[in-house]
């Protein structure tokens, strides 16, 4: 025993771990969980529980400025310290308060009656026209109105007028100039009114109209009849398919029973003796397919795809002022307009959109929107390259004439070939006549 006594007594005891401290931390971490928890949902019920409360002071939120809830506030503050110290200093302060803000609200309250017609001279201008407006206002009440502030938002812009008082069945008018200097859609209005007290506490506005849009169209140009030689076909384009009527003659073929007698030429029937009956090849009305790409990759700038928008106007009015069936696709889809404005309206909203499909996959979805298509146009960016457009190319049929116009602003004009795909190089717009020109 003795011997084995030294080797116990050397052992080494380790500290044993402290479980209690342990668990109160974990006790104590729950408890906070739980609390923080509980907090959320009665936070969340009293949100809910509030909603209608919420909803009858929101348009006080509007009514009152910044500085008006500064003074609100003083005024609560200064009621229920006043009071429940009887500081009369404060209380005096609180009725001072008290009688500025009943005086703001006196100032906005009353009734207004105008009768408010906004105007534009021309809802359509082209990029970089005059854009003017007209505003007139009658006061159509029975009583005098007290000056005032009209309000009138122009896309992101608000153009503010000052209006005199009026009285009873006076009018005012006022001109503005609408800035035109890019291709879009303008929102006019809608007008609304402004009165606010001097102190700026408390703020009025009462709407009178409607928006109204203006359509700032794209530059276009007028391409020459006699320059589209691609566009004219005055028997439309021939194919393959063989007739007994159309205009385009192909040849002459023995009479089978059930022909058209109106189809027998009687001069070769007279020298052979037997019936001769004329063939035609069946002809088609020339139709374009525009294929503007709003892939953003395309494009080395803003002003590039400007100039794409605007040869896709131009070409597509040429072929409208032609009388020629004509159908516009883009990544966004087929536009839809009913008439050369209406074309021009739809490339007003035109915008670069961000993930678009590549170049060759906008040409399979446009050929197979417009299936009868005989002329093929592709419109890009000088970011486009021969690979693409010889894959977008290879999708449109085999009957149809293709080619691509690339705009990029500084590179030079060409005209190269691609395979049987014709490709444009634009430096700019005005390059545009003189390209197709060379199509003839």
């Amino acid at each position: 025993m003795s011997a084995a006594t030294p080797a116990v007594a050397g052992r080494r005891r380790l500290p044993r771990p402290d479980v209690s401290g342990r668990i109160t931390g974990i006790v104590s971490d729950l408890g906070r969980s739980r609390a923080v928890t509980g907090a959320r949902r009665a936070a969340d019920t009293a949100w809910a529980r509030t909603a209608p409360v919420r909803a009858r002071i929101a348009p006080i939120g509007a009514f009152v400025l910044p500085l008006g809830w500064v003074a609100l506030a003083s005024l609560v503050v200064a009621v229920v310290v006043g009071l429940d110290r009887s500081w009369s200093e404060l209380t005096a302060v609180a009725v001072a308060l008290a009688v500025v803000l009943l005086a703001a609200v006196a100032w906005v309250a009353g009734k207004t009656a105008y009768d408010v017609d906004i105007a534009l001279d021309n809802e359509r201008v082209q990029v970089g026209d005059d854009a003017l407006g007209r505003l007139l206002i009658r006061n159509r009440g029975t009583r005098s109105l007290l000056p005032t502030s009209i309000e009138l938002p122009v896309a992101r812009a608000v153009a503010s007028f000052d209006l005199p008082a009026l009285g009873r069945r006076d009018e005012h008018e006022e001109m503005f100039a609408v800035p035109t200097r890019r291709r879009g859609v303008i929102p006019v209005g809608p007008v609304v009114s402004v009165r606010a007290d001097p102190l700026h506490l408390l703020r009025r506005a009462q709407r009178w109209t409607e928006q109204v849009e203006l359509f700032v169209h794209p530059r276009t140009l007028v391409i020459d009849s006699g320059h589209a030689g691609f566009l004219k076909d005055v028997e439309g384009v021939t194919t393959q398919d063989l007739s007994s009527s159309d205009v385009s003659f192909h040849a002459l073929r023995d009479y089978v029973p059930g022909d058209d007698r109106r189809a027998i030429h009687w001069k070769t029937t007279a020298r052979t003796g037997r019936f001769m009956v004329r063939v035609f090849e069946e002809t088609r009305r020339s139709h374009l397919l525009l294929l503007l790409s709003l892939r953003p990759e395309n494009y080395a700038t803003p002003d590039d795809f400007e100039m794409a928008v605007s040869s896709v106007g131009s070409l597509g009015l040429q072929c409208l002022r032609e009388d020629r069936d004509l159908s516009v696709v883009t990544q966004a889809g087929r536009l839809r307009f009913p008439s050369a404005r209406g074309l021009l309206d739809e490339l007003s909203r035109i915008e670069l959109v961000p993930g678009s499909a590549p170049v060759p996959t906008l040409a399979e979805e446009g050929v197979a929107a417009v299936p009868g298509a005989s002329i093929v146009a592709l419109v890009t960016g000088g970011g486009a390259e021969a690979a693409e457009l010889r894959a977008a190319d290879r999708a449109a049929p085999l009957d149809a004439f293709t080619f691509a116009v690339r705009c990029a602003d500084g590179q030079s004009v060409a005209r190269r070939r691609i395979g049987r795909l014709t490709v444009l190089d634009l430096s700019t717009l005005d390059d545009l006549p003189r390209a197709v020109r060379t199509m003839r």
